[in-house]
């Protein structure tokens, strides 16, 4: 099943720093890895498919569904995580989780003991948000995306700020949701990580789709997947910076 496709999606901003006719396709069971340098248009092609800018043109599909017309209902099956992590520093990590688990359907408060735990953060339950490290809140940040048992999962840079270990922890929560059929994409601008993490890669650079491609066939003739952006990247005539 064909989740996310986006056909030539254009957005610019008055710095001319965007989105150019950017079009790519994500299937159940799928981990699409957006990676370019920052300004390369990760973020804005986020937002866009959420419906938290109107891009300029081009066509967004997720789900099934059009953003434009049909947000609620795509919300209600897609979790996400775009810049900094939206959580109430007062609030407890349960009562963050309870609160935010109230704009889902059917979304049952015994379902956040559990989330806690698959995140690591069961033992501070009680702690408001304010005492968290960075990356304690990002572990939270992802325990609230999976809290509709998304179908859909939309992650920017989401191991910012995480120690080893909770990267190994967010490694194998995308092997479960993944295992799950969710189709997840997520930016970063560490191919190292990719490697890791994601079935595909996407190299962007100001805006524009340089190359996709499966990773293990990136790995099998590359090496790395570092090899392989700079090879993209320098093949399309830019110098990698």
């Amino acid at each position: 099943m064909t989740v996310v496709v986006i056909e030539n999606l254009t957005k610019k901003y008055a710095n001319r720093r965007g989105v150019d006719n950017l079009s790519f396709e994500v299937e159940a069971g799928q981990v699409l890895g957006l990676l370019g340098p920052n300004g390369s248009g990760k973020t804005t092609a986020m937002k866009a498919m959420l419906g938290l800018l109107r891009p300029d043109s081009g066509a967004i599909s997720l789900l099934g569904m059009n953003p434009a017309e049909q947000l609620p209902g795509i919300l209600a099956r897609t979790g996400c995580m775009i810049e900094t992590p939206g959580l109430y520093p007062y609030l407890t990590a349960e009562q963050n989780l309870l609160l935010t688990g109230r704009f889902y359907p059917g979304f049952e408060a015994a379902a956040v003991e559990g989330l806690l735990g698959r995140v690591g953060l069961l033992p501070y339950r009680a702690e408001k948000v304010r005492k968290f490290s960075v990356g304690m809140k990002q572990r939270l940040a992802l325990a609230a995306a999976l809290l509709p048992q998304p179908e859909l999962l939309v992650l920017d840079e989401p191991t910012n700020g995480m120690d080893i270990e909770g990267t190994a922890l967010f490694r194998e929560l995308l092997r479960q949701e993944r295992e799950r059929g969710c189709a997840v994409v997520l930016s970063s601008h560490l191919a190292h990580e990719m490697e890791q993490l994601c079935t595909h890669v996407a190299v962007l650079r100001e805006g524009q789709l340089i190359d996709r491609a499966p990773v293990a066939e990136v790995m099998e003739q590359y090496g790395s997947i570092e090899r392989y952006y700079l090879r993209a990247t320098n093949a399309n005539g830019r110098e990698v910076g």
